[in-house]
């Protein structure tokens, strides 16, 4: 069924071509109308019994650009054309049309941004994370986020035996809870309402679900909004990171830390202190021992449509008529959709579990080419039916405290050690010493206590840079 993107009148007046391999298109036109077809596959047919072929993918805008009718169109996506989401986005706005995208049973709803963006090429091994929560006792931090949010769904698949959801922020948990309790109501549910700055609540709730697993997703995550407030940054990222990691190592639970490009050669507060929660996982995982439960280091890229991600800024600014606002014309990032990063966490956590030679690494996914950010808001600007600039104004308004005009997902003194199945990497790092984070740790969260944010600001920066001497610093 269509999206609310038009009246039914409006949309029974529209062209509709579809754009896919012959046979989907071919299932598509039995349950909607068609006014012509673009095939993709290798060699496409000339015509199709019923339907008029107007050429291959690479023939759309050429085609549609002289069709006075083509004007308005729907676009429909199905099968294989979904792969050429990228190229076609541009056209949807030239005609002033819309993008829409056929499921396997012929159902119509929007192309969204996230079908253009995503990893398509990833595939999650199923038959590889169920093990890792199935018959166990998988604890989220953070549980009504974005991340933990979706975690949650996908680990209810997985079979769990009991889910424990943690978030600090009532509302978040009482509809995480609500969401689950429909989702998937024959599996267990514990539902924890403990800030993870809070040492002593944190392990009382550990110790009372006795979790096998926990994915720590809780974090402070805006990077401008964080440069202000390096105390509140350290106290919950640092801070609210070790009592979930001290908690967890008094259980023998295992963890996965769910960390950001943002924490390789960090420039920013919020980047600093994930890259201290990295090395802190990572001298844990080392000081456990081959036997020894795993503390696991997962890094993003940018997440589509999650919490305080651009896409929901672009969108609420192309629905006012723009500006859209950019930092910089060339600056770019990683992108990963909100699924694909849930799925991407289970799948590193099943492969580290399955490789306990594998200590004190981080796991990244192999991302392929970063985005410019200023394509991304074009597109989205498409997407609406709208041409960038002359319908949509763009500007530019310069990096914003902390930001970097590109991100990478391997640090300097990072090196791959081994490459895992659908294009998951382990990077080690030299690493630091445990007593030396601690201590680092310790002379930061004192300071951020006391709300000394400039002294907090310069320690995380000198801790978070991977040198011996630096964490002496700290």
């Amino acid at each position: 069924m269509d999206g609310p993107l038009a009246s039914p009148s409006a949309m029974s007046d529209a062209r509709t071509y579809a754009i896919g391999d012959q046979r989907a298109v071919a299932f598509l036109s039995q349950s909607v109308r068609l006014d012509g077809a673009f095939l993709c596959d290798a060699v496409a047919a000339t015509s199709m019994p019923g339907l008029k072929v107007l050429g291959g993918v690479a023939d759309v805008g050429g085609a549609l650009d002289v069709l006075p009718a083509a004007r308005g169109a729907r676009l429909v996506l199905v099968g294989d054309g979904l792969a050429h989401a990228r190229a076609i986005i541009p056209i949807v706005g030239a005609i002033g049309g819309r993008a829409l995208k056929a499921d396997a049973a012929g159902a119509l709803s929007p192309l969204l941004i996230e079908d253009a963006y995503g990893q398509s090429r990833w595939m999650l091994d199923g038959a590889l994370t169920q093990p890792v929560c199935a018959g166990r006792v998988v604890m989220i931090t953070g549980a009504g986020g974005s991340i933990g949010a979706e975690l949650c769904a996908q680990v209810a698949a997985l079979g769990p035996a009991r889910l424990v959801l943690m978030d600090n922020s009532e509302f978040n948990l009482f509809e995480i809870d609500r969401r689950m309790a429909a989702l998937a109501p024959a599996i267990p549910r514990t539902h924890a309402l403990c800030d993870i700055r809070d040492r002593a609540a944190t392990q009382r709730w550990v110790e009372r679900t006795r979790p096998d697993i926990i994915f720590h997703t809780a974090a402070y995550k805006h990077v401008p909004l964080l440069e202000d407030h390096p105390s509140e940054a350290a106290l919950t990222n640092v801070g609210g990171a070790k009592s979930v990691f001290d908690a967890a190592s008094r259980t023998g639970a295992h963890i996965v830390f769910v960390s950001t490009d943002k924490a390789v050669n960090p420039s920013s507060v919020m980047g600093a202190t994930k890259r201290l929660g990295e090395l802190y996982a990572q001298a844990l995982d080392r000081a456990a021992g081959a036997a020894g439960p795993r503390r696991i280091v997962v890094r993003l890229g940018n997440v589509l449509g999650s919490a305080g991600s651009v896409t929901p800024i672009f969108e609420r600014q192309i629905a006012e008529g723009g500006p859209v606002t950019v930092t910089h014309p060339d600056i770019e990032r990683y992108f990963i959709t909100v699924g694909q990063a849930a799925a991407f966490i289970l799948h590193a956590a099943a492969v580290a579990l399955d490789a306990p030679e594998e200590r004190g690494v981080a796991y990244l996914l192999d991302m392929g080419a970063p985005v410019r950010v200023a394509d991304l808001a074009a597109d989205m600007i498409h997407l609406a039916g709208k041409r960038p600039h002359s319908d949509i104004p763009m500007t530019f308004i310069g990096l914003r405290p902390g930001e970097k005009l590109n991100e990478r997902l391997l640090s300097d003194d990072e090196r791959i050690i081994a490459m895992h199945t659908h294009g998951v990497e382990a990077a080690l790092s030299p690493g630091v010493a445990l007593d030396s984070i601690e201590d680092a740790i310790a002379h930061i969260l004192s300071r951020a206590r006391l709300g000394a944010d400039d002294a907090v600001k310069l320690a995380l920066l000198r801790a978070a840079q991977p040198t011996p001497d630096a964490i002496a610093a700290g």
